[in-house]
């Protein structure tokens, strides 16, 4: 009888991972996102504690810590901005787009005014022209040479930006800039009768001539030595040439020591010059056998002389010369570069 009642009875398994505990497990699986296992084995083999924890925690941790590195950076950087703008020399380099070239309103700027860059031009414009200047873009590494500066313009309150290396090269269109740059009102050149007007007292005095010289190194050249030997006034058909950022960098300041004045009639103008007691000496590029000349050591030089450059021969302007003078080269180089040569003839001019 308690066989058969032993029998009847159903038979019971007991097993650790039973069913229910499993679709107890894919409920959280699916509440936290987990939407698979990764088949990875060492993956696997980690106990189920771990893997839960790590699917509950992973999300959330990773959002606080997100939100608390957000409001950490957005706070550091008020409190950045805030202390920056506490001093203006906190704040040293502007990394934002600058004003372009010639500054705000495109026509007139490029019409009245210019850029010069590199140190020696700079200073020669604060010495010689500083109500021209309008504004300054210096590098932090050049603004303690330029103290003078900036304190001048802070009493003028005219403005000057700090602003990188690169910034400068972007408004200069060149890497030689020097890490400073002005933006500065171009000079009113004379006419002629005004300069000779201005200059009728004067015992000694030295013209430059310049016709033909387009390039502005060689035209930057060509004022570098006229301003080392004294030249009282440059003469340009085009005055603007001497705006050039370039010429004004490579005269490294020179330009700013020297009268421009302008002439539409070169032959005229030395007439004037002629009638006024000026010797009129022409500089020939390279000896030439069809036009008479003298060498430089046989010339005797008046007290006021007009000196006529030109890369390329003008027979007007040599007839208008009282004297014309070569420089004797040889076979291996029988000419120099113009600006050498003019150095040259500046430097006997001297004596």
């Amino acid at each position: 009888m308690n066989d058969n009642n032993e029998k009847s009875k159903p038979t019971i398994f007991y097993a650790k991972n039973s069913e229910p505990k499993k679709h107890s497990r894919s409920a959280t699986e699916k509440s936290t996102g987990w939407k698979g296992k990764r088949k990875d084995d060492s993956f696997q083999s980690k106990p189920k504690r771990d893997r839960q924890d790590r699917i509950e925690t992973f999300k959330p941790r990773n959002d606080k810590s997100n939100f608390i590195k957000n409001k950490f950076s957005v706070e550091f950087n008020q409190s950045q901005s805030f202390i920056d703008n506490d001093s203006p020399w906190k704040k040293k380099v502007r990394t934002n787009e600058q004003t372009p070239t010639f500054g705000y309103d495109g026509y007139r700027q490029r019409k009245e005014e210019t850029l010069v860059y590199s140190e020696n031009s700079c200073r020669a414009v604060f010495k010689h022209r500083r109500a021209a200047i309008v504004k300054l873009f210096i590098t932090q590494e050049m603004a303690y040479l330029f103290k003078d500066l900036i304190d001048w313009l802070v009493k003028q309150r005219l403005g000057y930006d700090v602003v990188s290396s690169e910034q400068i090269s972007k408004i200069t269109q060149t890497q030689h800039h020097g890490g400073v740059c002005l933006i500065v009102k171009k000079r009113v050149p004379l006419t002629l009768l005004d300069y000779l007007d201005d200059n009728s007292d004067k015992e000694h005095d030295r013209v430059l001539v310049i016709d033909d010289v387009n390039n502005p190194h060689n035209l930057g050249g060509l004022i570098r030595s006229a301003a080392f030997y004294g030249i009282n006034g440059v003469m340009l058909r085009q005055t603007n040439l001497l705006d050039s950022g370039a010429a004004m960098r490579v005269a490294e300041g020179g330009i700013e020591a020297i009268e421009s004045i302008k002439s539409d009639d070169f032959v005229a103008s030395l007439d004037m010059l002629k009638q006024r007691g000026y010797q009129v000496v022409a500089l020939l590029p390279c000896q030439a056998k069809s036009i008479a000349s003298s060498e430089l050591h046989k010339i005797r030089f008046n007290k006021k002389v007009a000196l006529v450059i030109f890369q390329q021969i003008n027979m007007k302007l040599i007839n208008s010369a009282s004297v014309v003078v070569h420089l004797k080269g040889n076979d291996n180089m029988p000419a120099l570069n113009i600006s050498v040569a003019t150095g040259i003839l500046l430097s006997n001019l001297q004596k």
